[in-house]
């Protein structure tokens, strides 16, 4: 992987980093020859017997990475650049303090199935839908998605019911990403000296402050198990109707001593 890296270390009140990475995951190891036989599974779902198949993205390969995070201490109050002064103006303006915390991140690819998977349990296999020639996998724009209707196009692959005593010829992993993942955290941080040893902290947070959504499975941040994505399923391709964690504001006070 390309890691680039730009630190301003903390001067003048303010620390500031930002980071970027440029990467590709490709393994054989996400097989596992106990788990081949779920046929939902990300891993071992490639015969032991076909190594070359097993090499594949992997299923968290995420290519690109963005990250900045920011702390600033507000140059107004005792000992700062304005107002530098006791009493109540330092109690009331001085002491804040605001940090930022931004990610962005690309997809991480798609792993389609089949439910409908007829093959002998000795040969360790589940069934991986191959693209037919030439063929869209996408029904629509995943950035303008319609969530009542599909986002795959089933006729884009290989049906359900070829998977007879057959295990497919798809990818073990697609090329095929889920939607970009994007989050910025922010607060703000009001501490006021009481005496030398005890200090008064104020603060405010908020998670996802811009509201975004992102489909996703629930615990997760991409897209992926936001989608059905078992051909051989009435609703293939079709969003379960969840997304990444709304907006969440935090208010909090502690006495340090």
């Amino acid at each position: 992987p390309l890691t680039l890296k730009a630190e301003r270390r903390f001067a003048d009140g303010m620390w500031m980093l930002g980071s970027y990475t440029l990467s590709k995951l490709l393994t054989s190891a996400d097989f596992t020859q106990s788990a081949a036989l779920t046929w939902s599974g990300a891993h071992g779902v490639i015969s032991p017997f076909e190594r070359q198949r097993n090499k594949a993205l992997g299923v968290n390969d995420v290519p690109q990475i963005l990250s900045l995070a920011l702390v600033y201490e507000l140059p107004v109050g005792r000992g700062k650049r304005w107002l530098n002064t006791r009493g109540v103006t330092d109690k009331v303006l001085g002491g804040w303090r605001v940090t930022n915390i931004f990610r962005a991140s690309s997809g991480i690819p798609f792993f389609f199935r089949s439910g409908n998977c007829n093959v002998p349990s000795q040969f360790r296999a589940g069934c991986i839908p191959a693209l037919v020639s030439g063929a869209n996998p996408l029904a629509q724009d995943m950035g303008n998605l319609d969530p009542n209707q599909p986002l795959f196009s089933q006729a884009a692959f290989e049906p359900a019911d070829s998977f007879n005593f057959y295990w497919g010829e798809g990818p073990r992993i697609s090329n095929l990403r889920g939607v970009a993942y994007h989050n910025h955290d922010f607060s703000l941080i009001k501490n006021t000296a009481i005496t030398e040893r005890v200090t008064f902290q104020f603060r405010a947070e908020f998670f996802n402050i811009w509201n975004w959504h992102k489909f996703s499975a629930p615990g997760t941040t991409n897209g992926i198990g936001a989608f059905d994505t078992n051909v051989a399923s009435p609703a293939f391709g079709m969003w379960n109707g969840s997304v990444t964690r709304p907006r969440n504001i935090q208010l909090g006070a502690q006495v340090i001593f």
